[in-house]
């Protein structure tokens, strides 16, 4: 008896753990100040100029580091990766210690298996068996309620919350044919939509989200019907996204959105929909708020679009803001920034043989020429001045822009005839970079700190071989140190933590007394040593052979806690229980 007793009083003691010496930030946006954090059994426990010691407590000596509350990444997704990889280590290294799910009109949680992997292939950009293995016959959910049940059953790393897909409404509602077909649902399609969604509302999803644009695409691994074919979402009318829309309203939730950017129309609808104007506002956040290469305007237009519309019309929409420049890879003809090209629709989905068929044939370089060179509004900047090869069999490309390499050894060829040659020579082996958007310092940090953003768009999850921002908070802070007469220290952290889970309805983001504790010691005299905008390879087991990019911030995140409880430390690295311990909670909405 005396035995069992003392086992409950040392479990206790070491559920404790003291950071002592750190600057303190609470996340509620008011200054650092040198204080110690106490946390036992998982929560604040007190917040002290100098704490007690605790007999058998763990401590942690954060002298000069900066002690605050995890980030949270508001754009993931990781709804097929966290099935096999639950510990989501590549954003717990950064310090987050909660993300979300179900962004752009897809999520796993409502659908036949072969329908999830069609939808999300190649939008993660994974190879098509890895992505089958992870999903295929696997899926043993059969509603909205059960598959958070589901989530609570998983190793999970940080704390997770979702949006509901309406890809996958569509689907489930509709079938395949008509989700794509058919642009407004019939009443008893409809009918299904609006059960489905309220009971991911009854369940706690944190809202809906919507694909307007085109660029996110059907992958067709298990059916070819509708190959490249733009997700059903993109398919639905304007009439049906507002019915939708109201249910989110009636329950205080939240909607996702990506709007069209070849069809300026699709914002002024988001604005209606948001509009407070005679009812509440509904909260929506909007994919992105960016400084493009190939319009420095349209940030303005974005940032006045919500701004206007909060002041005339009582809306509440916030646009995503990327933390860092927008650098992309691409594997010959295979990267999202060329889904905006209709020539490259079925070139991207291909086969090897098929694509370097295609720009042997003069119709299809014709027609990419076309796309090239359009005058609307675009994502990709277009420029061969602008695109660097970081990879090739032949190595004296390597380093060099292709304008370079047209001017150097194109034998008078056209530029773009030169860079299509060299995709019938080596496809996919070609790899090259480009940095399309947030190329401005000033400019991108101003859109971190504009009231009608939120710091996010980190993508962390998709397009695995084309993009790593998942470091994307560590960068807004970076970023803080060097400008903070445009966003201090304290406002950036308050804005990566307590805001947007405050306004996305999650109960995390700050470090109260009696709240849970979700915990990150940040080296700020590494911030500017420790980061890199380049990503490396990383050549996870799961992965079956393929990579995904990554991103690293060596020495930059000392200590991550989540729950109170560490789970990496820049000493000995990830505890050896992470992926296979629950450590993250399932955050449903608190509204």
């Amino acid at each position: 008896m005396k035995w069992s007793l003392l086992s409950i009083l040392l479990k206790k003691t070491i559920m404790t753990t003291i950071i002592r010496n750190g600057l303190f930030f609470d996340g509620t946006g008011t200054k650092g100040q040198q204080k110690d954090l106490v946390i036992k059994t998982g929560k604040v426990a007190a917040i002290s100029d100098k704490a007690p010691a605790v007999e058998g407590a763990k401590e942690i000596d954060a002298a000069g580091k900066w002690v605050l509350p995890g980030f949270i990444d508001i754009h993931t997704h990781y709804d097929a990766e966290i099935e096999v990889m639950p510990g989501l280590e590549e954003s717990l290294r950064h310090g987050t210690t909660t993300v979300v799910m179900g962004n752009c009109s897809i999520s796993a949680a409502l659908g036949r298996d072969e329908e999830i992997v069609d939808l999300f292939c190649r939008v993660e950009n994974m190879p098509a068996q890895v992505l089958t293995e992870w999903i295929k016959d696997k899926i043993t959910w059969k509603s909205l309620a059960e598959y958070y049940e589901h989530l609570e059953t998983l190793a999970i790393g940080p704390n997770v919350a979702s949006f509901v897909g309406h890809s996958n409404l569509r689907i489930a509602a509709m079938g395949v044919d008509r989700s794509f077909k058919v642009p407004m649902a019939n009443e008893s399609e409809s009918a299904k939509m609006d059960a489905y969604l309220r009971e991911a509302m009854e369940a706690g999803y944190l809202g809906m989200s919507i694909d307007m644009l085109p660029f996110h695409r059907w992958a067709g691994v298990f059916d070819s019907t509708y190959k490249g074919t733009s997700v059903p979402s993109q398919q639905a009318s304007v009439k049906e996204y507002r019915r939708l829309a109201n249910i989110l309203r009636e329950y205080d939730r939240v909607l996702q959105a990506t709007p069209n950017a070849l069809d300026k129309r699709s914002g002024i609808h988001l604005l209606g929909m948001s509009s407070g104007l005679f009812r509440k506002p509904l909260k929506t956040t909007i994919v992105a708020a960016m400084d493009l290469k190939s319009d420095e305007r349209i940030h303005k237009l974005v940032t006045a679009l919500a701004t206007l519309g909060k002041r005339f019309f009582n809306a509440d929409m916030k646009f995503q803001a990327l933390s860092m420049p927008f650098l992309n890879y691409g594997e010959g003809p295979i990267t999202p920034l060329f889904e905006e090209f209709p020539s490259m629709v079925e070139v991207i989905g291909a086969t090897s043989e098929e694509r370097i068929a295609a720009f042997q044939d003069a119709k299809l370089r014709k027609w990419f020429r076309k796309d090239w060179n359009h005058k609307a509004t675009s994502v990709f900047p277009r420029l061969l001045k602008e695109m660097t090869v970081v990879k090739c069999p032949d190595t004296s490309l390597i380093g060099h822009t292709f304008q370079e390499l047209t001017d150097k050894q194109g034998q008078g060829k056209d530029g773009l005839d030169y860079f299509m040659d060299l995709i019938i020579q080596y496809d996919t082996d070609l790899v090259w970079k480009c940095t399309a958007a947030n190329h401005r310092d000033k400019v991108r940090v101003g859109l971190l700190a504009h009231e009608a953003t939120i710091p996010g768009f980190n993508d962390s999850g998709a397009h695995n071989v084309n993009m790593a921002f998942h470091d994307g908070s560590l960068q807004a802070l970076r970023q803080a140190l060097d400008y903070p007469d445009i966003l201090p220290i304290e406002k950036a952290i308050y804005r990566l933590t307590k805001m947007p889970c405050d306004w996305l309805g999650i109960d995390a983001g700050s470090l109260e007394i009696g709240r849970r504790a979700d915990v990150c010691v940040v080296d700020p005299t590494k911030l500017n040593s420790g980061l890199t905008e380049e990503p490396i390879e990383d050549y996870h087991p799961s992965l079956k052979g393929s990579f995904r990019y990554v991103k690293r911030s060596d020495g930059v995140v000392n200590h991550v806690l989540v729950n109170g409880e560490e789970v990496f430390n820049d000493t000995s690295g990830f505890v050896e229980s992470v992926g296979k311990k629950r450590y993250g909670q399932l955050l449903r909405s608190k509204n």
